[in-house]
């Protein structure tokens, strides 16, 4: 089977995504608000807020597939060329920490960010059921200790 040639060299690719970033933080978007009280109440407010990056949009700044983008990160490139694997795994995860940063501070939503990096809040639960048919109030109680104990282990 025949491999394609990358889509950029290796310095091309580095400045390319160097120059995502930068846009990133040139390009902010701005939201609007009214001032609710005081004497400007009713004033419209200008709110520069940060971009947040993404594997997507930094896709759309390379001109590229988001496959593509993927398959730069797959072991079989880090065989082929290490250089583009390594450039392709550090934007990735300078893009998750920006996310997963800025949702921390409130800069950004944490369930997008959250869903964005397939991030999941996961809870154990366990019941324990106990069949007391037949059982002594005696052998009910030895049967819950016995649950709380091991619980706590």
């Amino acid at each position: 089977m025949e491999t394609r040639p990358y889509t950029f060299s290796p310095e091309e690719f580095e400045k390319k995504i160097d120059s995502y970033f930068q846009w990133v933080n040139e390009n902010p978007f701005y939201k609007y608000d009214v001032v609710k009280t005081g004497q400007d109440a009713g004033k419209e407010l200008k709110i520069k807020v940060e971009r947040m990056p993404s594997v997507q949009s930094l896709c759309s700044h390379l001109n590229i597939t988001y496959q593509t983008f993927f398959n730069y990160l797959k072991p079989e490139t880090e065989q082929k060329n290490k250089k583009i694997f390594d450039i392709a795994t550090r934007a990735k995860v300078k893009i998750e920490s920006a996310q997963i940063d800025g949702a921390g501070t409130g800069l950004y939503q944490p369930m997008i960010v959250s869903r964005l990096n397939h991030l999941k809040d996961e809870q154990e639960i366990t019941s324990t059921n106990i069949d007391a048919t037949g059982k002594s109030e005696e052998e009910i109680r030895a049967a819950i200790q016995a649950i709380q104990s091991a619980r706590k282990k």
